[in-house]
């Protein structure tokens, strides 16, 4: 929440004129002006609704820990950068070259994915603590808000970015920040999505890797990636691809065997690519083998290779962007 700006309240002096011509002197009310200052109006503190009850935080927090495995990339798409964050080493690999960048420069480590470091956390010194319900248990939460305020955000699912990206920028005091990145985002998807209409309306398929050799995983509406092709672009899931079932989260994993008679409805398949726009070696191996190459969408050409990682609107709009120059744009053209 940002500070309001206060206006100096100015009266202007009121002077009686007398009948000889001489002015007569001003009351002193009248000739000062009255002021407020920011700084007596400035709250210091705001309280923010999270995952686990009303937390009072700082309202202009300078060293910000983060301790959830998305959220230095939701603070950095509202313009703060965290003090201290995971220690992404072991996946370095799997990010885009500006969130290498952020990696490389970050000094101060709380520990890896699930492995958090309390101490850690104490000895950057944080005022405000952020994260999300998937790695902070209510336990963990209750030791690090004896450091300092502690924020934690719930989505409706592992990949609600929104909701909790929404609760970060608030704690932060960047909500303005993150509702302008929401308007250009959704601007942007209104227009993809009238202008690629008709290839929007063919049979889609989205998958990524499977757990066994030849197989994949098909993509679903209820998972983070599926949402982002068939909720928010609104593409139209083929028929052939099997019912979600409760529980899937998301996926389901496909044996080789059962390729044509899932993906054969499908016009237009995207695979899931690592973050430069390759497949990851045993996905590579699936869309190169007889089965798949068999499928319609192969043989037309119209299986795609998407980056498709994404964690708040800075990144949803490169993803977009993304599908509209690789996907998009080249089946239109078909």
């Amino acid at each position: 929440m940002r500070d309001s700006q206060m206006r100096s309240l100015v009266t202007v002096p009121l002077c009686a004129v007398l009948l000889l011509g001489s002015l007569s002197a001003c009351s002193s009310a009248d000739a000062q002006p009255e002021t407020q200052s920011s700084e007596e109006a400035a709250p210091s503190s705001h309280t923010v609704t999270t995952a686990y009850g009303e937390v009072e935080i700082p309202s202009d927090p300078q060293r910000v820990v983060a301790v959830s495995y998305n959220t230095p990339w939701q603070l950095e798409a509202v313009d703060i950068t965290p003090v201290a964050m995971q220690d992404y080493s072991a996946f370095a690999d799997s990010f885009t070259v500006e969130q290498q960048e952020l990696i490389a420069g970050m000094e101060n480590t709380v520990g890896g994915f699930f492995e958090l470091n309390v101490e850690a956390v104490m000895a950057a010194k944080p005022d405000l603590i952020v994260g999300d319900v998937l790695e902070i248990d209510e336990k963990t939460f209750q030791e690090l808000s004896k450091i300092a305020p502690t924020a934690i955000f719930e989505g409706e699912s592992r990949g609600d970015w929104r909701t909790i990206g929404a609760g970060i920028a608030e704690a932060v005091g960047r909500t303005e920040v993150f509702e302008q990145s929401r308007s250009s985002y959704d601007a942007e998807l209104a227009r993809i999505k009238s202008t690629y209409a008709q290839v929007l309306k063919q049979p889609w398929a989205a998958i990524a890797s499977g757990d066994v050799e030849g197989g994949f995983s098909t993509l679903y509406p209820g998972g983070e990636v599926g949402a982002l092709f068939f909720d928010d672009l609104g593409a139209n899931l083929a028929a052939s691809i099997p019912e979600e079932a409760e529980g899937d989260r998301g996926w389901m994993y496909i044996s080789p065997e059962l390729t044509t008679s899932v993906l054969d409805g499908a016009e237009i398949i995207v695979a899931a690519a690592s973050a430069d726009g390759e497949l990851p070696e045993d996905l590579a191996g699936t869309v190169k083998s007889k089965l798949f190459t068999d499928l319609p969408a192969a043989k037309e050409g119209n299986v795609y290779q998407v980056y498709s990682s994404v964690t708040d609107y800075a990144t949803a709009s490169d993803w977009l962007s993304t599908v509209e120059q690789d996907v998009l744009q080249p089946a239109s053209a078909k």
